[in-house]
């Protein structure tokens, strides 16, 4: 994913279209993570360490960052408040040193976070980055609320991906260093970001994790209740999986799932809903 409103070339080598693909998700657990003592009680964003270990997650009501095992039980320990709140989105640089997070009410904040010192390092407002100006009209003054609500980070590049929930939905890709903006895909129903129960102007967009083995961005929807696997060279939409759960009489979605983190070697996705505080692990399998 480089260059102004281009598909990337990795190395500049001839990219292979990619075909459209048929996968399911199989619910292999489920935990609850709601902790009011801590502050964890609307969890909006996920991202996954590098060794696939540990996560992060991001409540918007608390000024904090926690780190949870794999059945999403905090680790107080490793666990930390910064000094903003209104959190959205999270994501860790490939070498596990730095978090990036977005705040959606300031509309245009990447916040860095040193993991090491567990304190922040910088801010980098959308507003200040070259060639803002191509995508101002998208963000009103003052803010509403469809801004920035995830982020996640290209790890064959480090370029950083955020996403605009709505009024349009929209990709932002960015250089590593936070100072450019590179390129735009406003998300639409051409390139197959539809739903069947939802009008087009209604679908939003609340999350999204960069999934290495398919050079492709898992972005979910929380209105939707689902995820849409998109390929950003081919500019399309690879797949729609619903996020479901058995009850017993029927399959029911999973309420206001807002943040995602793919692990592309164990072929897990993990989600967590905003409404219930769970988090949802999932099989990722071909479908055939």
């Amino acid at each position: 994913m480089a260059g102004k409103n281009e598909p990337s070339l990795e190395n500049h080598q001839e990219r292979v279209p990619m075909r459209m693909t048929s996968m399911g998700l199989e619910l292999l657990s489920r935990h609850r993570i709601r902790d009011p003592g801590l502050g964890l009680n609307e969890p909006s964003g996920l991202t996954l360490n590098a060794d696939g270990s540990a996560l992060y997650s991001v409540s918007d009501d608390t000024k904090a960052i926690f780190r949870l095992d794999l059945k999403g039980r905090v680790s107080v320990s490793d666990s930390f408040f910064i000094g903003l709140d209104g959190l959205e989105g999270i994501a860790l640089r490939g070498d596990d040193s730095e978090l990036l997070v977005v705040q959606e009410r300031s509309n245009s904040v990447v916040v860095v976070v040193d993991l090491n010192s567990q304190s922040e390092r910088a801010r980098r407002p959308l507003s200040a980055m070259t060639n803002y100006d191509t995508i101002a009209h998208h963000f009103p003054d003052p803010p509403d609320n469809n801004g920035l609500e995830g982020i996640t980070v290209n790890t064959r590049n480090n370029h950083v991906v955020a996403v605009k929930e709505r009024k349009p939905g929209l990709l932002i890709e960015l250089d590593s260093t936070l100072t450019t903006i590179l390129s735009t895909r406003v998300l639409q129903a051409s390139q197959g970001f539809m739903h069947p129960e939802l009008k087009a102007e209604k679908l939003d967009f609340s999350g999204l994790s960069y999934d290495s083995s398919s050079d492709t961005l898992w972005i979910v929807s929380d209105k939707g209740r689902c995820l849409f696997q998109y390929d950003w060279a081919g500019d399309t939409v690879l797949q729609r999986l619903d996020l479901t759960i058995s009850t017993g009489d029927k399959p029911k979605r999973i309420p206001k799932p807002e943040g995602v983190a793919f692990d592309p070697g164990r072929k897990r996705m993990y989600v967590v809903s905003d409404r219930d505080a769970d988090l949802y692990v999932f099989k990722l399998h071909d479908d055939c």
